[in-house]
């Protein structure tokens, strides 16, 4: 019986795998070329991940903990203010490395072969942590839930067209301001709400 793969060794070429990939993205991924960039053989990677599909799945479950970390992270930030929530966000998502994360994201739901690997609530759990953060705040200042959710929904997929957008089009100024323009909006009822 040959030896475990090393956890830390793993980790390490995993976030090397994630910044290589929203370099170049998934279109083409090939282990032999992947592997080369990296400076690793593909035997490493293969022992590592097993194959490129369970590779892919490490790389998009990397990158899905990494969105609704910082999602997370902005909420807690912004101390439940939902318009703060938003805005820091964007500021965060919008640097060009992790930009290139989420078009990994995009792509992985839109190529048909990386789909169909991943897991059947992908989807769902990227939107949710969203929807989930959102709502909860609004509820606690007073929006009725259903309200909320609806409103969480409507911030969240906003936040995913312009991203998209921002990917398709590069307007960082047009797109900026739209950002800014949700996150008002959703500050400003929240603290009518609150005011109520």
């Amino acid at each position: 019986m040959g030896r475990k793969p090393n956890p830390e060794r793993r980790a390490e070429i995993l976030r090397a795998v994630v910044d290589e990939l929203a370099r170049t993205g998934l279109g083409d991924l090939s282990l032999r070329p992947l592997a080369g960039a990296l400076g690793v053989s593909t035997y490493t990677l293969t022992y590592q991940f097993g194959s490129k599909e369970e590779l892919l799945r490490a790389v998009l479950e990397f990158v899905e903990a990494e969105q609704v970390g910082a999602a997370r992270v902005a909420g807690g930030a912004a101390g439940g203010d939902v318009g703060a929530t938003v805005a820091a966000y964007w500021q965060w998502v919008t640097e060009p490395a992790r930009l290139g994360r989420v078009r990994l994201v995009f792509e992985a739901l839109t190529i048909p072969r990386v789909s169909e690997l991943l897991p059947q609530d992908f989807r769902a759990r990227l939107m949710s942590a969203w929807v989930d953060l959102l709502a909860g705040d609004l509820t606690g200042a007073g929006v009725a839930p259903e309200e909320a959710e609806a409103e969480a929904t409507v911030a969240a997929s906003a936040l995913a067209g312009m991203l998209l957008d921002l990917l398709a089009t590069g307007d960082r100024e047009r797109l900026g301001r739209a950002a800014q323009r949700l996150a008002r909006r959703l500050g400003d009822l929240q603290v009518a709400c609150l005011e109520r």
